[in-house]
């Protein structure tokens, strides 16, 4: 007996009209939330919750997004970064050696 092959989109569509159509939209919401997670733990040198010295930035909550797909509706928070964060002191420290001195500042020679 020959076997019948479907393509992706038949197959979506006999999917739709079942009781599946859920499992196909949540397992695909659920890959993608992974595959963002994976994204921004590379970006920023640290996984979720993990610490790390070599961090190039940190998490700033999610962005929410609706993705249509043949599938259809998915909902999305988006991962947001944030600039990695320097102590208050050592940037303070900076920008004040940065600055040129004033000539008030300087001593009468």
């Amino acid at each position: 007996m020959a076997e019948k092959s479907m393509s992706l989109d038949e197959l979506v569509r006999k999917l739709m009209g079942d009781e599946h159509a859920d499992v196909l939209r949540e397992a695909l919401a659920w890959f993608v939330r992974e595959l963002m997670e994976a994204e921004v733990s590379g970006q920023i040198g640290a996984g979720l919750h993990e610490k790390a010295a070599e961090r190039t930035a940190h998490r700033n909550g999610y962005r929410e997004r609706t993705w249509q797909t043949r599938a259809g509706e998915v909902g999305l928070a988006i991962p947001r970064c944030a600039p990695a964060r320097t102590s208050p002191a050592s940037s303070s420290r900076a920008r004040a050696a940065s600055r040129p001195s004033s000539p008030s500042s300087r001593r009468p020679t």
